[in-house]
């Protein structure tokens, strides 16, 4: 990320002193937001600026990008799945915790039962 940059190794350190700061980043859960990610030093950009090959907008590579988004956020928030690991030949490693079940009243079991 910086590459080449006489000041690489301060700039470094201040990122992760940032990212490392448990009283900010309690869980690996909390969203940072971009502009969070440019005040600390990360050098980002927003998908909705992606550029394709000839300079126009790139929609597709947003469209792919939210998908895979969309894909995690199901699984984690639907499933007892609590970290998951892919590559990119179709492995994987997927972290579970068990599930409470929610409880049912009677009127709902007698539904169910039906």
């Amino acid at each position: 990320m910086f590459k080449g940059d006489a000041n690489r190794h301060n700039k470094a350190a201040k990122i992760v002193k940032h990212l490392s700061d448990y009283t900010k980043n309690k869980m690996h859960d909390r969203h940072i937001h971009f502009e969070e990610c440019e005040r600390i030093g990360l050098k980002v950009r927003l998908i909705e600026h992606a550029k394709d090959s000839r300079g126009y907008n790139d929609d597709e590579f947003q469209d792919l990008v939210l998908t895979v988004h969309h894909c995690y956020m199901h699984l984690l928030m639907n499933t007892p799945v609590i970290k998951a690991i892919e590559n990119h030949n179709g492995g994987g490693y997927f972290k579970r915790e068990p599930m409470e079940m929610p409880k049912t009243n009677q009127a709902q079991a007698d539904f169910l039962s039906t």
